[in-house]
């Protein structure tokens, strides 16, 4: 069994049990008769809006990848970005979807450094622009979550701009190359140094527009957020769900489950159930967040995905 096959079933065992931990802690009766009397239109609005959502997003990556010198229409990114959840769904982690949207891009581009550079800064724009969103609810609503969530939510944004600093300070690259070998030795692979000098390259004005974009998705999701818990009959301030989202968002981009599944829901559970939102309640929250927002957009990727491969076969036989 190679190490990475490995890895993945341990994120599969993980998510399983995580997920049997929590279904233990709370009465399945009462997880039913919550999911069952969810308000369907809502559930509906809340779908439509996590579409658009997608759409969005494409826009967002659109930016970065025209200010790379990417030729790529709105209609092949949004369909990219759709067969990413699709591969999100499928396999053992969170960038699976990442990895396919740099590797399509890539393969049509011809430009694959800048691919792979645009999927890593649309991720990142999105999230920061996420977490700015949890400072803004937190400075007027200090009062409402415990010291430990405030804590969280600022060292985050912390370390996400040390991040951002760290990866675009040109003048740090070259320091450590100089005086750190090994570090000089992995700049001089030249798939690394293309990554490297396409990260840096991004324009101010690109960066701004895409973390605005970014700022509009983000205020959709949080609205998906906020439609879903109306279904269930949770009535709670709007901030809450302003600073929760977020975290929950930067705790799924660890690598340690499958699709997200158990560290989502266990994490939806523990910060809601502060807020006095019952386990049941919070754990429907988060099951029907990753129905709605990875499980649907992935189906349409699976059927984007089927048309483009059977578009592909036709070319090819009327080339042969």
């Amino acid at each position: 069994m190679t190490r990475k096959r490995l890895l993945d079933l341990l994120k599969v065992a993980v998510s399983l049990v995580l997920i049997i931990i929590l279904l233990r802690s709370i009465d399945l009766n009462a997880l039913w008769e919550v999911v069952r009397n969810a308000d369907p239109w809502y559930l509906l609005a809340a779908q439509i809006v996590l579409m658009l959502g997608v759409v969005v997003r494409a826009y967002r990556w659109q930016i970065l990848v025209h200010d790379q010198r990417v030729d790529a229409s709105l209609r092949e990114l949004v369909s990219l970005y759709f067969v990413g959840f699709l591969f999100n769904n499928l396999l053992p982690s969170g960038f699976g979807g990442d990895a396919v949207k740099m590797y399509e891009l890539s393969q049509r581009s011809h430009q694959g450094a800048e691919a792979v550079s645009s999927v890593l800064v649309d991720r990142f724009m999105g999230l920061i622009a996420l977490q700015m969103i949890g400072l803004v609810a937190l400075v007027f609503s200090w009062q409402l979550v415990p010291s430990e969530i405030k804590v969280l939510t600022v060292l985050l944004f912390g370390v996400s701009l040390l991040a951002a600093w760290v990866v675009s300070y040109r003048r740090l690259w070259e320091f450590l190359a100089e005086r750190v070998p090994l570090f000089d030795r992995l700049l001089s692979i030249e798939a690394v140094h293309s990554l490297v000098s396409s990260l840096q390259s991004y324009s101010g004005s690109a960066l701004l527009r895409a973390l605005g974009v970014g700022l509009v998705f983000n205020v959709l999701l949080i609205a998906a957020n906020v439609l879903i818990g109306v279904s269930l009959g949770v009535d709670l301030p709007l901030a809450y769900y302003m600073i929760f989202v977020p975290l929950t968002s930067l705790v799924l981009i660890l690598p340690i489950s499958f699709a997200g599944l158990g560290v989502r829901e266990g994490t939806y559970v523990v910060l809601f159930r502060q807020a006095g939102v019952a386990p049941e309640v919070a754990l429907s929250m988060s099951l029907l967040v990753y129905v709605l927002g990875t499980v649907a957009p992935g189906l349409v990727g699976g059927v984007i995905y089927v048309l483009r491969g059977a578009r592909g076969y036709r070319e090819v036989k009327q080339e042969s």
